[in-house]
């Protein structure tokens, strides 16, 4: 498995409609396992033998995370947004079918 970063924030399951604390999966900039809270600002590079991506121009990117719901179990995708270095959303993507039946 390779390596991601966690953003811990609340969201709403799509499949059992509760509102939790997730800990969501993604890989945008420097993948150290680092904890990120929405609003912070996301670290993009540091003297590790493998080299992230570079910092893409005004520090904006989409990606893509993905979760459990503590309270049903069941998995879900989450879009992250990045403006100006700082993680500012995540959304979950309902129409997008998790691995979990």
């Amino acid at each position: 498995m390779g390596l991601y970063n966690l953003l811990l924030v609340e969201l709403e399951c799509p499949r059992c409609r509760a509102n939790a604390m997730c800990e969501v999966e993604f890989k945008l900039g420097l993948l150290d396992l680092r904890r990120y809270r929405l609003g912070d600002a996301l670290r993009w590079a540091g003297g590790y033998r493998n080299k992230p991506p570079r910092r893409p121009d005004g520090g904006t990117a989409d990606g893509e995370g993905h979760t459990e719901c503590p309270h049903c179990g069941k998995d879900f995708w989450v879009h992250v947004y990045v403006r100006e270095d700082q993680i500012s959303e995540a959304k979950p993507e309902p129409d997008r079918p998790g691995y979990i039946a």
